[in-house]
């Protein structure tokens, strides 16, 4: 889509640029071929040394002046201008380009004319209509009373231009020039646009990558930190199992159990003598029935219950581990995680505060979360409530 624009407006730039643009071999208007006539007929009377000041000719035609209007200016001077004026009356009515009019004169002539015609090219004056009337000459007029002919002498009769305005718009001949001008700048505003909008599409893909590896880096932390923390806890439940089965044992069941759990050894173990059992005043203790679970809990609501309860560890959700022998009491504690403190401490006052205590806990002053004391919790209403607040403090 980008590059269609950026085509487009490339096209339309030439095409509009092209349209306005003025060569030297377009065809000119009547109007405009004419006063290029007369241009041409006043520089070669200037330069036959009896041509007036340009700035006189447009003080006196400042509409603009045709070939009729300098007969007016030079028909005094004889047949100097008479020559001349026949010469580019045959011309004006053959219409042509600023080419054409180069050839009229000579380079001398046009050295002095161009710059003149060119800039009526550009900037054309409001030419008035003429109409081609006789100018009666009151000596003329007396010779026709008195049955006299005028004497021409090889002259023609001198024709003033009645000039009057037309009524309608006139439409400047540069308009084409400042279309194309206009063309080109929404072109160019075009082409600016589409590489703003290039650029910013750029950018926004380059955030996403970013975004996008960084959000693998951390999943790729999560799992391995997954697997490492499943690991630690199958160890640390197998150990815990032992030390909870010979806690509640007889001596003698306490050694029964070391042996089993000790490796076998196929060589014979040398005479050991075993003590006497220790008699013991207190009544054995009976074991407690039920097995070791860990749950992985959320952030507790408004009424300390933990949202979210899981068997296992979800990342950016699990917070806390609680674990219970029972189903109905256990101790729960924040899970030692960097990637979970991380979670935690960016809202410690929603993640933390209503299930731990400590120092000014509500301020973060580290990186690392330490429990001093595990919680309590209850198993009430099928919800996992918050009995007693775990202790913790911060390092890092």
């Amino acid at each position: 889509m980008k590059r269609i624009t950026l085509i487009m407006a490339a096209i339309v730039c030439l095409a509009i640029s092209a349209m306005a643009e003025i060569t030297d071999d377009q065809t000119l208007s009547p109007a405009l071929w004419k006063q290029g006539v007369a241009t041409c007929a006043h520089y070669t009377a200037h330069g036959r040394g009896f041509g007036k000041k340009i700035e006189e000719i447009h003080a006196q035609f400042p509409q603009g002046y045709t070939l009729e209007n300098l007969n007016e200016v030079y028909s005094g001077k004889g047949r100097r201008w008479e020559s001349i004026y026949k010469e580019f009356k045959a011309k004006e009515d053959a219409g042509g380009s600023i080419n054409d009019l180069q050839a009229l004169v000579t380079p001398q002539i046009w050295k002095l004319a161009e710059p003149e015609i060119r800039s009526f090219v550009a900037n054309p004056p409001v030419f008035t209509t003429e109409e081609a009337t006789q100018t009666v000459d009151p000596q003329t007029e007396t010779q026709k009373v008195e049955g006299e002919q005028p004497q021409a002498d090889g002259q023609e009769p001198a024709t003033t231009a009645v000039k009057s305005t037309g009524n309608g718009f006139a439409c400047p001949a540069n308009l084409p020039l400042w279309l194309g001008i206009l063309g080109s700048l929404l072109g160019l505003w075009a082409l600016l646009t589409a590489l703003s909008n290039r650029g910013k599409i750029k950018e926004l893909r380059r955030s996403v990558a970013r975004e996008l590896e960084r959000t693998n880096a951390n999943l790729q932390e999560f799992s391995t930190d997954a697997a490492e923390q499943m690991k630690a806890l199958s160890i640390r439940l197998t150990g815990k199992g032992l030390r909870e089965e010979t806690a509640f044992a007889t001596p003698v069941e306490k050694e029964d159990i070391v042996a089993e759990a000790a490796p076998v050894v196929d060589e014979e173990p040398e005479d050991v003598e075993v003590a006497a059992p220790v008699e013991s005043d207190e009544a054995p203790v009976e074991e407690e029935e039920g097995e070791v679970m860990n749950l992985f809990m959320s952030r507790p609501d408004e009424n300390d219950d933990f949202t979210r309860v899981s068997d296992t560890f979800e990342p950016g959700n699990s917070i806390y581990v609680l674990t219970t022998f029972d189903g109905t009491h256990g101790s729960c504690e924040v899970i030692d995680k960097p990637e979970v403190h991380r979670f935690a401490l960016m809202m410690p006052a929603e993640n933390l505060i209503r299930a731990c205590s400590g120092n000014a806990i509500q301020i973060p002053s580290g990186t690392r979360i330490v429990t001093d004391r595990a919680g309590e919790a209850e198993f009430i209403d099928g919800k996992w409530h918050v009995v007693v607040k775990a202790i913790i403090h911060y390092e890092g």
